[in-house]
């Protein structure tokens, strides 16, 4: 993994730099203006070290302790507390530093240097915390997106563990079945189930796949369904040639077709599905249709209580955005058609 950037500002590093910069314009003006200009460089830097070093305490040990009150409360009495440790700040280090000068400034030109490089330490105090506040919001933005990609990632582990056990089951008592009555197909369901698991457990594992890649997925799965239903499932392809090389989510094709298998038989035994492919404006668009008994009229993907629809909803969602999510509606003239939609330039 990247390491951070480590930032100047908040370490300590950045801390000194922050009290000498708010420091610099009063103490060396004020300098210049009276002559006292080591006494004034010393005096101003103490101020501003002073003042930097009251906020540290405070935001240590007395700040913790406004986290139980209102939060109108709590910020009242933090900027109440903050005004107080610039002017004492000031106070204490002015008055040590004229002590031990031999009070070298004394009427305006006091109060200007003392109460300027207050106003300095505040403006570089805001813009440092500014500063450190993006970067912390960057840090939280990147983080989130980490963790977003972490359940992308588990919930396609997922999707793996359902597919394997309850596709493996009903495909090894086909295959079980096909040893005595049909030697030969039994070999090659075999091969073509061997091909699948390769694809589920390697190849997907990049995460993105050329749809040409999901379809020929899709394809194996439909042929070993095939040896199980026989003449009664019936596939039609409509796949046009410019969708083939987009990048999709690995294993984002397969739930949709399972799911028209298991659920779209129509009143005759007969399972049609139509798979479709083809390019609309700046998206490859997606479809499944069957000719089966249909959808509830208030069916939504997301809180199906089926995984497989549920769970291409949610990465199409993660990962292209509210607008990309799994679509459906009623087929003609009866059954379902379950839509989703690919940029096709590629990976968000």
């Amino acid at each position: 993994m990247k390491r951070p950037t480590k930032l100047w500002y908040g370490s300590p590093t950045g801390e000194v730099l922050a009290v000498t910069v708010a420091a610099l314009p009063f103490g060396l003006g004020i300098g210049y203006a009276t002559g006292y200009f080591v006494e004034c460089l010393i005096t101003s830097l103490a101020i501003s070290g002073t003042v930097y070093a009251l906020l540290k305490l405070d935001i240590a040990f007395i700040h913790p302790l406004f986290r139980k009150l209102p939060p109108n409360q709590a910020v009242a009495m933090e900027t109440a507390t903050g005004l107080l440790e610039h002017i004492l700040g000031a106070w204490l280090a002015f008055t040590i530093c004229n002590w031990i000068l031999g009070r070298f400034l004394q009427g305006a030109l006091a109060w200007i240097l003392a109460g300027g490089t207050v106003i300095t330490v505040m403006v570089v105090h805001a813009i440092t915390y500014t500063m450190h506040s993006h970067a912390e919001i960057k840090r939280k933005v990147a983080q989130e997106e980490r963790l977003r990609a972490m359940a992308t990632e588990a919930e396609l582990k997922a999707l793996k563990a359902q597919i394997n056990p309850h596709f493996l089951f009903n495909t090894l008592n086909t295959i079980a079945a096909l040893i005595h009555t049909d030697p030969p197909q039994a070999e090659a369901t075999v091969e073509r189930l061997a091909e699948m698991f390769r694809y589920v457990l390697a190849d997907s594992e990049r995460g993105w796949v050329p749809l040409r890649e999901e379809l020929a997925f899709v394809d194996g799965y439909l042929e070993i369904e095939k040896v199980r239903y026989g003449g009664r499932l019936r596939v039609t392809r409509e796949v046009a040639p410019e969708g083939l090389d987009v990048p999709v989510p690995g294993l984002i094709l397969q739930p949709l077709v399972e799911n028209a298998v298991r659920h779209g038989g129509g009143s005759n035994g007969r399972i049609d599905l139509t798979i479709r492919v083809r390019r609309r404006g700046e998206d490859v668009v997606v479809s499944v249709a069957d000719q089966g008994p249909g959808m509830p009229p208030d069916y939504e993907a997301a809180v199906s209580p089926g995984l497989g629809l549920h769970n291409v909803d949610e990465r199409l969602i993660k990962t292209y955005g509210e607008t990309h999510g799994v679509e459906i509606r009623d087929n003609d003239p009866q059954g379902t058609i379950v839509t989703m939609r690919i940029p096709a330039g590629g990976e968000p």
